[in-house]
């Protein structure tokens, strides 16, 4: 379970947040990838350790593997789950093939615009490779968002490959895409403004104080839930002056898709929730996370760091 959003402000700065909603626990660490640090893919012959630099917060599963981040070029990615829709390739090609995992790392270690990233998923297989940590194939979607703005969707699914502009700019979990884009329809009446009382046998009735416009937005957990929650938030939201607002406005919009401790438990018994919340700036190639436990948001940018090293930067 996780909610992705992405917003601009007024001067063109664009913005790709996430929650991490997961039941098995990440300990995830802040990681620079430098641009000649060696990566090993599963079916590569060779590392690749020519490539742009890039930088997330990672789970150690013997390499790094990062569910989102942002890389010298202004490229932002995050994979979200994808469970009883994901299908991946059968076939196996050299140098052409990747596991689920891999995609975003290898995404932001060669890729720096929406084109490139279409051509990649138009000319690469993905393919079913176990990953200890869930025990079985991880089911994953992705979301990608450039410098420029531009932002696509990527499914895989008994249908195929299927790429989406990202009109709404929110993507959570199951159903498909589609389905959720559909779904807005069931919400077009929900505003931020008041309703009008209305009189009724001479008697006038009132709402019970503001917020009456947002009536029947979705309050549970579920993906379809926090797909429109998360929607109305952004689109209600005011439209902010330069980045350090617009990450408060990030804050704020997946505050309301927040998972605490306990609130969900799945069928083995474990809590999901949201681990942490990322918030990844393009045109400054700015990555801040905030942990469960804590409220302080913490900034790096990639800037900030030697990007020709040949080994990790773990923070």
């Amino acid at each position: 379970m996780c909610t992705c959003i992405t917003l601009k402000n007024k001067t063109n700065d664009f913005l790709m947040a996430r929650t991490m909603d997961f039941s098995y626990e990440l300990d995830s660490k802040f990681v620079v990838f430098p641009r000649n640090y060696p990566i090993q893919y599963n079916y590569y012959n060779d590392t690749n350790d020519k490539h742009y630099a890039f930088m997330g917060l990672a789970k150690n599963l013997g390499t790094y593997y990062c569910a989102d981040g942002v890389n010298e070029k202004g490229l932002t990615a995050a994979a979200l789950y994808f469970e009883g829709y994901a299908k991946y390739d059968k076939k196996i090609v050299k140098n052409q093939t990747l596991a689920p995992q891999e995609v975003i790392m290898y995404v932001l270690a060669n890729y720096s615009n929406i084109e490139e990233v279409k051509d990649f998923f138009n000319t690469h297989h993905i393919v079913e490779t176990h990953l200890d940590l869930v025990g079985t194939t991880p089911p994953l979607h992705w979301i990608f968002q450039d410098a420029t703005g531009e932002s696509i969707i990527v499914e895989k699914t008994e249908k195929g490959l299927e790429i989406f502009k990202n009109k709404l700019g929110i993507l959570t979990n199951s159903p498909d895409y589609q389905w959720h884009y559909t779904n807005v329809r069931n919400y077009i009446h929900i505003n931020p403004n008041a309703v009008s009382p209305i009189h009724l046998y001479g008697e006038e009735f009132k709402p019970f104080g503001q917020g009456s416009g947002t009536f029947g937005i979705p309050g549970d957990l579920t993906p379809t839930s926090r797909f429109i929650r998360a929607l109305y938030s952004k689109l209600s939201s005011k439209q902010t002056e330069n980045e350090k607002e617009l990450i408060v406005s990030a804050v704020h919009i997946l505050n309301s898709v927040d998972i605490p401790k306990g609130s969900v438990v799945t069928h083995r018994m474990t809590m999901d929730y949201t681990q942490y919340t990322s918030y990844m700036v393009n045109t400054s190639q700015t990555y801040c996370y905030r942990l469960y436990d804590s409220f302080e948001i913490i900034k790096h940018q990639l800037n900030q760091y030697d990007l020709d090293l040949d080994k990790l930067i773990l923070l």
